[in-house]
């Protein structure tokens, strides 16, 4: 259980945090006051590193919702106020060795005052960065893309597709969310939507209201419909701290989630393929990790291509992109994927370029056209920066 695991840190650097703002205000305003400030702030930091653990075992209510909701917010600001503070307390601590080695009896005054101006900087650029990435979350963008596509057969000679994923409906995204995303998605008169996965996230008792959600989703005017696979998020397990629990039961979407699906007017694709306008393929895969109910092992690039008639161009939707390059070998046209967020926030959009071959954004790999969406909504903090929320508008030409 990792967030069990990580749980002391999480707790001790809450409280490291609110140690050093209180010596902070200190410093800076002498003792006057001191009490009732240290009061407040504890106890400020005490709920915010409280409200995570408090959602997790309350039970469903738009209390417990909330609770989630405000945790994943502290989520965020510990990560970017982390290494300030260490920075801080590393040339505290480079100062004492200093003295303690040169023997010196200077006074602490200069350190001080550049302790002091340190964390005054540190303290503005957490409080800034955090309030820019809360904001900058959910500002759903368009991001437009162009290729081509060598086809055999088929009608059509240009398709205008919509591609989202990471929807990630729940304690952090909800109707309003989706109705921008919804909005943005007629905006660019689609003919096809395209969903890659992780429509809910983790839990269907987390949307904030179904119905209304449903609504939404039947909003969305296209002329062939939304297609959909399913992510690793899609399945019904409990989540802290953006830690699932690998309970031994296997791990499957709630029914309700596949309902919600239907009635909304989403065709999910399970392993499965349909053929559009006679005039090219969409196949949906199961999640690599977590290929859900009545699927043991998804079929290979392989198997896929075999069930896919030769002369038609073949869409592939695959939720986590680590099997491109194999799709690209097995023949596959185009592969549409999302899963990394992209990183959703600096510095992790540096760090998961090293893990994929094609992260984010457009690569051709092989003769494999691949596009990889940083998504609409957000798993674990509520905050971006560095990335942005998006719907990928993907105009596809096919050529002869």
């Amino acid at each position: 259980m990792l967030a069990f695991a990580y749980s002391p840190l999480y707790f001790f650097e809450t409280w490291l945090l609110a140690f050093m703002l209180c010596r902070w205000i200190k410093a800076c305003i002498g003792d006057k006051y001191q009490k009732p400030i240290k009061i407040f702030i504890y106890v400020l930091f005490i709920f915010a590193a409280l409200a995570m653990p408090i959602g997790f075992l309350l039970p469903v209510s738009k209390a417990k919702n909330a609770f989630q909701h405000y945790g994943s917010i502290w989520l965020g600001v510990l990560m970017y106020a982390g290494f300030p503070t260490l920075c801080y307390l590393g040339f505290c601590l480079v100062w004492r060795i200093h003295k303690h080695i040169k023997g010196s009896t200077e006074s602490l005054e200069r350190p001080k005052k550049v302790a002091i101006t340190a964390a005054t900087v540190s303290i503005i650029f957490v409080f800034v960065i955090c309030i820019y990435g809360m904001f900058h979350a959910t500002d759903t963008r368009v991001t437009e893309y162009t290729i081509e596509v060598e086809k055999k057969d088929g009608k059509l000679d240009s398709l205008n597709a919509v591609l989202i994923a990471d929807t990630h409906m729940g304690y952090n995204i909800g109707c309003k969310e989706m109705q921008r995303m919804a909005d943005k998605i007629n905006e660019c008169n689609p003919d096809i939507v395209f969903i890659a996965g992780d429509i809910f996230d983790n839990s269907y008792d987390a949307l904030d209201d179904p119905e209304k959600l449903i609504e939404i989703y039947k909003s969305i005017k296209t002329k062939y419909g939304i297609y959909a696979c399913y992510g690793n998020h899609d399945v019904d397990e409990p989540v802290l701290a953006g830690f699932t629990f690998d309970y031994s039961a296997k791990k499957e979407s709630d029914p309700r989630m596949d309902d919600f699906l239907e009635r909304a007017g989403i065709k999910l694709l399970m392993d499965e393929g349909e053929l559009i306008a006679d005039s090219f393929y969409v196949y949906g895969r199961p999640d690599l990790a977590k290929p859900g109910r009545g699927i043991e092992d998804r079929k290979t690039p392989e198997e896929i291509m075999k069930e896919v008639p030769d002369g038609y161009p073949v869409i592939i939707l695959d939720h986590e992109p680590d099997e491109i390059k194999a799709l690209s070998a097995a023949g596959a046209d185009v592969a549409l994927c999302g899963h990394t967020h992209d990183g959703q926030i600096f510095p992790a959009n540096l760090l998961v370029r090293l893990v994929y071959d094609n992260s984010y954004g457009y690569k051709k790999i092989g003769d494999t056209d691949s596009i990889v969406t940083s998504g609409v909504g957000l798993f674990g903090p509520f905050m971006r920066v560095g990335t942005i929320s998006e719907i990928c508008n993907i105009k596809i030409k096919f050529t002869p």
